[in-house]
């Protein structure tokens, strides 16, 4: 007997909002702010990104989930109005370009038991699954579990070079893409007049909607109970004056290494990120699209990080990074006036032991792939490698 294809999911917005509706039951979504920028992607998915089967029901059943999640938290939001009360206390957000480190000193931040790591199955679904007893996400972890091994089956290059693990931590970029105004959504499927939007919108309200879920997710975890959320995001780059809109205590932490390494790396990475949802993938027009998205990122942080007073923001290079990263969270610590436990500092050094470098497997890339030179690098982050010499000497 064959077996029958899946549905397609809806591909308009009229019918991607009825649909969240009629599978909640919900029909507050909230502020309906978000609707442009839902306009946006949806036109993007269907006219620019070339979607494959699979990258259509993963674009578009994303887009649904997220609508999903958001019914379910505007209904627990007026039924437990406390939510609105938890305080996001000194929250670690790690920033810089891609493939600096930000990865790892997220995740061995994050082993600390005292931390409140941003873990990938809670970003899938911030809100309770329907019947979930308090305290038991069993249901939403095991969501995550078959997304993480249909990937590791299915884009086994992807996971190579972005391990991903339902009960790791990961990028909370997953969330702010239920904003509907955030790049990594372009990084995933090409849609060049989404990127545009993206570029120049105001991006306020995502980092709004961040902190919103950030409340939710630790009023279900019992609150902050003296942890710190430990984020992190290249995307955040470009956006520290925002940061410290939403999260004026935060301590910002962030990774340097030699930019003629990072943007292959990070072409490379976009390139399997891309394939998971779109055919064809042209890597000759990645490269330069990294070199733009985040040499601007980079243009932005700079004269923002002008006028921030020394110190506001802490450097580190990727080097020390690899070579002693339970030392480098010491120093982050010691910001907040903490020491590293006995308990902690042993929990990070399992974490790193457990996941070894190059786990999924190993790779290689060249600028040369991606139509760039080592010179069109250098060239476009001059002020940036001039600024931070001292940060990216090996």
């Amino acid at each position: 007997m064959k077996t029958a294809e899946p549905l397609s999911p809806p591909n308009t917005v009229a019918d991607l909002l009825a649909t969240a509706r009629t599978t909640t039951g919900l029909s507050d979504f909230g502020n309906m702010g978000f609707v442009t920028g839902l306009e946006k992607v949806v036109a993007g998915f269907n006219n620019e990104a070339q979607l494959t089967a699979i990258g259509e029901q993963m674009a578009f059943g994303g887009l649904l989930n997220f609508l999903i999640n958001r019914l379910r938290y505007v209904r627990d939001n007026k039924e437990h109005p406390e939510i609105l009360e938890e305080k996001i206390i000194n929250p670690i957000i790690i920033l810089g370009l891609p493939r600096t480190g930000t990865t790892k000193l997220q995740r061995v931040l994050s082993a600390d038991p005292q931390s409140q790591p941003m873990t990938y199955w809670r970003m899938m679904n911030p809100a309770p699954l329907p019947g979930e007893e308090p305290g038991n996400p069993r249901e939403r972890i095991q969501v995550a579990e078959a997304v993480v091994q249909m990937l590791a089956e299915n884009f086994p290059s992807f996971m190579a070079r972005h391990p991903t693990e339902a009960q790791q931590p990961d990028e909370e970029v997953l969330l702010m893409q239920g904003a509907f105004q955030c790049a990594v959504t372009w990084l995933f499927a090409r849609m060049p007049s989404f990127y545009d939007y993206v570029m120049a919108a105001d991006q306020l309200p995502t980092y709004q909607y961040l902190h919103s879920q950030m409340q939710y997710l630790q009023w279900q975890d019992g609150g902050g109970r003296g942890r710190s959320w430990i984020l992190k995001s290249p995307c955040h780059t470009g956006y520290l004056d925002t940061l410290l809109k939403v999260f004026p205590d935060a301590v910002l932490v962030n990774c340097h290494r030699a930019v003629a390494k990072v943007i292959p790396s990070i072409a490379a990475l976009v390139e399997e990120m891309r394939r998971i949802h779109s055919d064809p993938v042209d890597r000759p027009v990645i490269g330069p699209e990294m070199l733009d998205y985040f040499g601007r990122l980079m243009d932005r942080h700079l004269e923002q990080r002008a006028k921030l007073p020394p110190g506001r923001v802490l450097d580190f290079r990727y080097e020390d990074i690899v070579g002693d990263v339970v030392g480098v969270v010491a120093q982050i610590y010691s910001t907040l006036g903490r020491s590293l436990s006995q308990e902690a500092i042993a929990a990070m050094k399992a974490h790193e032991q457990e996941r070894p470098q190059h786990q999924f497997g190993s790779y290689t890339h060249s600028a040369a792939d991606y139509g760039l030179t080592e010179e069109m690098i250098n060239a476009r982050f001059a002020s940036y490698q001039r600024r931070y010499a001292d940060y990216l000497r090996p």
